[in-house]
């Protein structure tokens, strides 16, 4: 049983990954963010997490009601019934609590605040993994913060942080934002999906952990250029 400086222990790890990231990308911005706005971004990031996972739930229990072979079943779980779902999520925090805001004055700022809320999200996740692997805390608690640090909520991050700069593009090429913001959309469920499988591959076989991590470099390499170049762009079209 963990007495109550360990709990505040676990509990600062758990949330660290997601502050270091976010740091580290609210530097990218040319004009700081209301210091509220990020806050309530985040912490609906977080709270996501809840009608998320419960919708994932009810889709996985009805998925392996249908005894699917096994290539439709991975196909549905990974890239429809978690990706898609947790992507969904924190694109519309973006949508409905931010977008139409007046903070929101570059080009940058879309895909920024989508990773904000994905870094909300992938910290109430964190949490709930900490708490569940009180087994492996107590052996390497540093291990799995690595772990987290560099895999799952650095992807959550790049993944809408790649449908945010697709948003983005979509408010230049108006007439074509039908074929642009899906693009975004179905770019990240992929690269999402496949982490997430390898992932599990990776409990049985930790080799197939060393496709999670390419998987992260790749995305990191297509979104990075991209914010470079919406940084550069001063104004965005009117919302």
């Amino acid at each position: 049983m963990l007495d109550y400086n360990e709990i505040i222990f676990y509990f600062l790890l758990a949330i660290l990954p997601g502050i270091v990231w976010l740091g580290y990308f609210l530097r990218k911005d040319n004009l700081p963010e209301p210091k509220f706005q990020v806050l309530k971004v985040f912490t609906l990031g977080m709270v996501a997490t809840v009608p998320a996972a419960f919708l994932e739930i009810i889709l996985l229990k009805h998925l392996s009601a249908l005894q699917l072979e096994t290539i439709p079943y991975f196909f549905i779980k990974y890239l429809l019934a978690i990706a898609l779902v947790e992507e969904l999520f924190k694109y519309l925090i973006v949508r409905y609590f931010i977008i139409k805001q007046s903070c929101v004055d570059e080009p940058v700022d879309i895909p920024l605040y989508m990773i904000i809320s994905a870094l909300g999200f992938a910290t109430a996740e964190n949490i709930l993994v900490f708490s569940n692997q009180i087994v492996e805390l107590s052996v390497n608690p540093f291990a799995l913060i690595i772990v987290r640090f560099i895999g799952a909520t650095f992807l959550h991050a790049l993944c809408s942080g790649l449908i945010g700069c697709f948003l983005a593009l979509s408010f230049y090429y108006f007439k074509k934002r039908w074929l642009i913001i899906p693009c975004g959309f179905i770019l990240a469920v992929i690269f999402h999906g496949l982490f997430n499988f390898y992932i599990e591959l990776g409990i049985i076989n930790q080799k197939e952990n060393l496709y999670s991590l390419l998987i992260v470099s790749l995305l990191a390499i297509i979104v990075s250029p991209f914010l470079k170049r919406l940084k550069k762009i001063k104004s965005i079209c009117k919302i």
